[in-house]
């Protein structure tokens, strides 16, 4: 997530199954008369996830584990069920398949806080949804980001553009709390205490349920984001229009 994020753990700290059943039919007694069959469907069953989309999995897993450096390239195509050489294929290092990670978590969330920290409207509305936004993201990842924001990859020089990304990111968040204490909205607190606090309840989100580990509710991001506007609100009880008012942004975008 900028400057950086608190690390309990860490730092920024779903295959389908083609269970396609075909209902038994009873046929009649076939008859003399020849009946033309149809021609066998071309549509294709769901696919089993790939191998590159399987190293990421268990990679991810892996380094949140036993850490990015002690984690070898042989373990990560063992998690997998495949030899060394099929790895490489898809990823020619273990830097790769960590920027691969870190791209979609990152690359989501920095365009999405950049644009709410520069957008109209009240700062309250936005915070809101940028975090519940940025929780829904990161209980949805498929990969294990706990290794991911730990002062092993983010201090790493080879990682440098992603921590750089990362302070972008809290940057924008602290800008939103900057407008709504400036406007009135927030209470005069400390503006980057309140955005290490941000970045302190996401990486908890993220280590708690990342990876699809399960336990969130369908509630979850609003339930966060509520909870950080009740911290910041100068008038609590505006808490409720401001939920009111994101949810309408939201469907507003989305119908378009």
């Amino acid at each position: 997530m900028s400057a950086r994020r608190p690390e309990p753990a860490s730092n920024r700290e779903r295959r389908p199954e083609p269970a396609s059943s075909r209902e038994r039919r009873t046929e009649p007694a076939p008859s003399r008369e020849r009946r033309t069959e149809p021609a066998p469907s071309r549509e294709r069953r769901p696919e089993p996830a790939s191998n590159r989309e399987r190293i990421l999995v268990e990679a991810a897993r892996l380094f949140a584990r036993r850490g990015y450096h002690a984690t070898t390239t042989r373990q990560i195509a063992q998690a997998v069920g495949i030899r060394q050489p099929s790895l490489f294929h898809h990823f020619p290092s273990k830097h790769a398949i960590v920027q691969e990670i870190l791209r979609s978590d990152l690359d989501e969330a920095v365009p999405a806080a950049q644009i709410l920290a520069s957008g109209p409207g009240p700062a309250s509305v936005r915070l809101y949804r940028y975090v519940r936004h940025d929780v829904e993201h990161l209980i949805g990842s498929p990969y294990d980001l706990r290794g991911m924001y730990s002062e092993e990859v983010m201090g790493d020089p080879q990682f440098a553009a992603w921590n750089e990304k990362r302070i972008r990111l809290h940057a924008a968040v602290e800008q939103i709390v900057k407008d709504g204490v400036a406007s009135g909205v927030f209470l005069p607190i400390d503006t980057a205490l309140a955005r290490e606090a941000i970045a302190g309840i996401l990486i908890r989100a993220l280590t708690l349920y990342s990876g699809g580990r399960t336990g969130a509710s369908a509630r979850f991001g609003d339930e966060i984001a509520s909870l950080v506007l009740r911290g910041l609100l100068a008038e609590p009880t505006a808490l409720e229009g401001v939920r009111r008012d994101a949810q309408v942004g939201h469907k507003e975008r989305t119908d378009r």
